[in-house]
């Protein structure tokens, strides 16, 4: 994948006019810890922020799995005692999926940093291409950052690279601190990058789709009007000027060779750089591991005639539930949606209903998902109907692509669904960074 990257950052930056803006030599990438000090160095680096977002500890297995095995789509079926501890709630701080997911989100942290730091010192970059390298950094630094906030509230904000130990005991900022930074990010890389649509590279309405929910998330937390306004702005730009569309068919989105139009933003896998999702969610009969099942609750879920439980849930040959969406037992080679259109309708409506909005705009967002679904308009009138509706078409439309107990959190409703205190909506600081890190403090209850 490090060299398909480096492909496909080049392409991408191709695509942005019509003669050749760079030429770009497929190599290896470098190191979190690397220097930087040309343009080649840049491309190296970006490649390896992006290669990152692969590790098993993020988009590669766990960070997909997770939000839905935290919440109630997804039920411990494996032999791995980590996952049962996801499930079976308070979390011990020494869980090394929990472990895996914060140094892996830091690793990728300090690689976009090292390449914001670099390029201002750059002298063999074009105005262009200091703006579409740094869009780039700044938008994987965002999404890392938002990922780490939504799961333990406050973490220690880094800006700049860590390359030694000198700067490793380092304060938890408040979740508002990190958002704060988050947007910050995003509203900088989206005047940075271009509109160019190429798998697997970040673009201007990947920053925006991001922004939407950063601003969506701090309004919940912060509950300041200003923010879900502008969340409705990030979304709407997306949804009217991206030129993104909806799949004809829910299957689509996972059946397909090629990358759908829905498409905002997602992580690329090939045969050497591979995810192991289908392995961890198929059963044994059909040569994978079963770690983890869809939920007897989850299944039932679904309204008569919902297009997306056969595009989701499988049965082997013994009945046996599994998750459908990655298929690539052997090669690991499916594709993870990070965003797509369907999310930013969704966030909008969501964005509209909590603030008051027009009951016809948030029934036409929510009716776009249904009835792509195969599903009749939905009956919810009122704001509170509809904010439950929504939840329940994200819970369908977004199963196991790592967003059910985000949702849930966000809102404020995952203690009521899911019958859990409050305290454990946060998962525990891992036991590595406290013993490391002299001025981390645990979250409450562990």
């Amino acid at each position: 994948m490090k060299k398909k990257f480096i492909y496909l950052i080049a392409l991408g930056f191709a695509l942005t006019s019509c003669g050749k803006l760079f030429d770009v030599s497929p190599t290896d990438s470098i190191s979190s810890t690397t220097a930087i000090s040309d343009k080649s160095g840049v491309v190296h680096a970006l490649a390896g922020t992006y290669n990152s977002l692969q590790a098993v500890g993020l988009y590669g297995r766990n960070f997909v799995i997770v939000s839905d095995l935290l919440a109630d789509n997804l039920t411990w079926t494996g032999t791995s005692q980590d996952y049962g501890q996801i499930e079976n709630k308070p979390i011990p701080a020494d869980n090394s999926i929990v472990d895996g997911f914060w140094a892996a989100s830091y690793d990728g942290i300090n690689r976009a940093n090292n390449i914001i730091n670099a390029i201002p010192s750059l002298g063999d970059l074009s105005e262009n291409e200091s703006n579409q390298y740094m869009g780039e950094a700044l938008y994987l630094r965002a999404l890392l950052y938002y990922n780490l906030s939504v799961h333990f509230g406050g973490v220690p904000l880094k800006t700049l690279p860590t390359l030694d130990l000198n700067s490793i005991n380092a304060p938890r900022n408040t979740q508002s601190e990190v958002l704060t930074q988050v947007i910050t990010d995003l509203e900088a890389a989206k005047t940075k990058l271009s509109g160019s649509k190429v798998a697997g590279w970040a673009n201007t309405f990947s920053a925006s789709a991001l922004l939407a929910k950063a601003y969506l998330t701090k309004y919940h937390l912060d509950n300041d009007p200003l923010n879900v306004q502008h969340a409705i702005g990030e979304a709407s730009h997306v949804i009217s000027e991206g030129g993104y569309s909806l799949e004809p068919a829910f299957g689509g989105l996972y059946s397909t060779a090629t990358s759908s139009t829905e498409s905002v933003f997602e992580i690329v896998y090939d045969l050497q750089n591979f995810n192991r999702l289908a392995q961890y969610y198929y059963t044994r009969n059909l040569l994978g591991r079963y770690e983890v099942a869809p939920t007897a609750g989850f299944i039932q879920s679904f309204e008569a005639g919902d297009q997306r439980l056969a595009a989701t849930v499988g049965y082997d040959d013994k009945n046996l539930p599994y998750c459908i969406k990655y298929n690539d037992v052997s090669g690991g080679t499916d594709r993870v949606y990070v965003s797509r259109l369907a999310d930013v309708i969704l966030v909008r409506a969501e964005a509209l209903a909590y603030s008051g909005g027009d009951v016809s705009l948030i029934q036409s967002d929510i009716n776009l998902i249904r009835n792509r679904a195969g599903l009749a308009n939905t009956a919810a009138s009122t704001l509170e109907d509809l904010k439950l509706a929504i939840e329940n078409e994200r819970r369908h439309e977004f199963a196991f692509e790592g967003h059910r107990w985000i949702d849930l959190v966000r809102t404020g409703r995952a203690t009521e669904v899911l019958g859990i205190d409050a305290k454990y909506t946060l998962l525990p600081i891992p036991l590595s960074e406290i013993q490391t890190n002299k001025e981390m403090k645990q979250n409450p209850g562990y």
